[in-house]
C-alpha cells in the first residue's frame, strides 16, 4: 500500500456547531512550550 504524497488533513464541522466546539485552540495549556509539528489543514463546513 503507497502512502498518498502532500494529502491536506481535512477537518468537518457538523452543522450548527462552531469551530471553538470542535478544535481545543486555548493555547494557554502549553506555557512556554512549542508544538512538535505545524501544518495546514483544510476545514469544511456542513
Amino acid at each position: 500500500m503507497k502512502k498518498k504524497k502532500n494529502v491536506i488533513p481535512e477537518i468537518i464541522i457538523p452543522k450548527g456547531y462552531d469551530i471553538e466546539d470542535v478544535v481545543d485552540t486555548d493555547e494557554d495549556d502549553f506555557g512556554d512550550e512549542q508544538p512538535i509539528l505545524t501544518e495546514e489543514v483544510k476545514i469544511r463546513f456542513e
